[in-house]
């Protein structure tokens, strides 16, 4: 019998932008021996006509120099390594001070060799460089003995930060439209060194919001040039001149610590409002900074993210599906709308964090290609874990279970009703309002006899919502109130799509059992996903899933009581219980309102 063996290849994609003109040719008007003394490479860096320069994508492919890579395709055998991954982290409920408020970013690690390269597939001109009549400034020359292709790809391409770059996994012969792709963005470049070494960092695409990359609102320049009395609702000019075209047509603004409304015309502001969001009215001088807030009022948790994401920390709106969103809001979130006051431009992440306090978990799902949101809830009616076993799923003894201790929460304190956006979000002093859910039960010395607490300051829920608040703090309280329990494990790439990043699955092993001693199918939640072998194995992390009540939802009045409704009727509604007994007829408990 013939033993057929997977052959795995590696293929590391990334994107450039190139533009699609020819050089001199209309519209570019770039003429050799005027604009510059040799024709560019058709990068902007070297473009020598900015303003019509026409934005293309072009993508350069590496792989490690093994047969069987597709002969179509454009594909330089520089790949030094297999890639290496640390895998992204989603920080449930925000308790976790382990990682950031969005979790870890996942990180992946390409090491490249530096080579000689002719240029024929990069350089458009390549040809004219070696007869010379592509520079002035010299004869021709080979291409090919002149740098290396990584040296020159930097030189010509330095803008890589936040471009672009897959690693595809699939086995010889398989097109690359059919191989498994993971997806990225370039955060770091080192090298080429003396001996050639390159290695280039990539993160997924929630790293665009990183508090260094993305602010809200934007750093604003315009200042007043006039002086204002207090309690005057002055019109005053912004200057340098032209500035107002950087401030939208009507909005809220900073001067020092006042918040006011304004309305513009050009760059002549008009004050409609003084001393808002608990600020107070103040005079001002000429040549204070007039700053843009950001501001939300009444907007669902959804959009206010989607904005974030895409208005300010460019996120192409194509990788969100709102849609998916607002449902999952509608659905488990309902009322949950965010009215705040950002006075300073303030990080993209650490705001999307305060904002998922609320109950709600953003992530990058890298194999989709889209960014996720999953509200901190239970399984919806009708949707089932996928099944994960010792005998069906989990690699041979590489199952590791470990308590969570210091994420176990007996208590929760949520500060809320911000008194003054111009001062500190995490100062208890500057709140109107805190919502505490305890269980003193979980806290007796019958059972963990300690307090765990957990302490929140949100500013998104305007003058204070006690509704939310209450709801936001009993809920993660009840999902941490016992000790969380979480399991790693390896796994072959066939049960790929049953164990995706922020996916329930329900767990069957030797390590979770009942008193008996019987393995206990108990649902989780996946943290984190990392590929060990390319194409091969994968290792995860899961965490116990605490939902396992049973939650009723508010349906018609005309349904039949408990006894005469269907099971798929008792699923999706709510039946009131006896009181006194708390058991219905057929030995069940209550329902528990999410």
């Amino acid at each position: 019998m013939t033993n057929l063996k997977r052959e795995l290849i590696q293929i590391v994609e990334i994107d450039i932008e190139r533009c699609s003109l020819t050089y001199a040719s209309a519209p570019c008007t770039a003429v050799l021996g005027t604009s510059g003394v040799r024709k560019c490479y058709n990068c902007f860096a070297n473009c020598q006509d900015t303003d019509n320069f026409t934005t293309s994508t072009e993508t350069l492919r590496f792989a490690m120099n093994n047969d069987g890579l597709p002969r179509d395709e454009r594909i330089y055998p520089a790949l030094a390594a297999p890639v290496t991954t640390n895998p992204s982290m989603i920080n449930l409920g925000g308790v976790s001070d382990k990682t950031g408020p969005l979790g870890k970013r996942a990180r992946v690690t390409v090491r490249l060799q530096d080579f000689q390269n002719s240029d024929i597939w990069f350089d458009r001109y390549q040809s004219e460089r070696v007869d010379g009549t592509a520079q002035t400034d010299e004869g021709g020359y080979d291409p090919g003995k002149r740098g290396t292709f990584f040296a020159k790809l930097r030189r010509r391409f330095p803008y890589y930060v936040g471009r672009s770059l897959r690693v595809l996994e699939g086995e010889v012969g398989q097109a690359l439209s059919a191989m498994r792709t993971r997806n990225y963005v370039i955060s770091e470049w080192k090298g080429p060194d003396a001996a050639g070494d390159v290695t280039i960092v990539a993160k997924d695409l929630l790293d665009l919001a990183d508090n260094k990359k993305a602010l809200a609102p934007e750093t604003s320049t315009g200042k007043i040039a006039d002086d204002i009395a207090e309690n005057d609702l002055a019109v005053f000019d912004l200057e340098p001149a032209g500035v107002g075209a950087d401030y939208p047509a009507s909005g809220r603004a900073s001067i020092g610590s006042e918040v006011v409304s304004f309305t513009r015309s050009v760059d002549t502001i008009t004050l409609t409002a003084r001393a808002l969001d608990g600020t107070t009215d103040a005079a001002h001088n000429s040549g204070d900074l007039f700053q843009e807030a950001f501001r939300v009022e009444g907007v669902a948790i959804a959009d206010a993210v989607y904005d974030l994401l895409v208005n300010y920390a460019g996120i192409d709106a194509s990788f969100i599906t709102l849609a998916d969103w607002q449902l999952e809001g509608e659905r488990w979130l309902a009322g949950f709308d965010l009215t705040a006051t950002i006075t300073k431009p303030t990080g993209v992440t650490s705001l999307i964090g305060e904002i998922s306090q609320l109950g709600v978990m953003f992530w990058w799902d890298d194999i989709n290609q889209k960014i996720l949101m999953r509200a901190n809830r239970p399984l919806e009616v009708g949707e089932t874990a996928p099944s994960l076993s010792d005998s069906s799923t989990f690699i041979e003894k590489t199952i590791q279970n470990e308590d969570l201790h210091e994420e176990r929460l007996s208590r929760v304190l949520l500060w809320h009703g911000q008194l003054d956006a111009s001062k500190s979000a995490t100062d208890g002093n500057n709140f109107r309002r805190v919502s505490v859910a305890i269980d003193s039960e979980a806290e007796s010395a019958d059972e963990y006899n300690q307090v765990q607490t957990k302490e929140t300051f949100n500013r998104w829920l305007g003058d204070g919502s006690d509704s939310i608040a209450d709801a936001v703090a009993g809920r993660l309280r009840n999902r941490y109130r016992d000790t969380p329990q979480q399991i790693t494990f390896t796994y072959d790439v066939k049960d790929d799509a049953n164990v995706t990043l922020g996916s329930p699955v329900e767990i069957t092993s030797r390590v979770l059992t009942d008193d008996t001693g019987n393995a206990l199918a108990t649902q989780m939640q996946v943290t984190s996903v990392e590929e060990t072998i390319p194409g091969n194995r994968l290792r995860a992390t899961a965490q116990s899933y605490q939902f396992a009540q049973r939650y009723g939802f508010i349906t018609e009045n005309s349904r039949s009581d408990y006894a005469a409704s269907t099971d798929d009727e008792k699923t999706k509604g709510t039946y009131i219980v006896d009181e006194g007994t708390l058991v219905f007829g057929d030995g069940t408990g209550p329902y528990l309102m999410f």
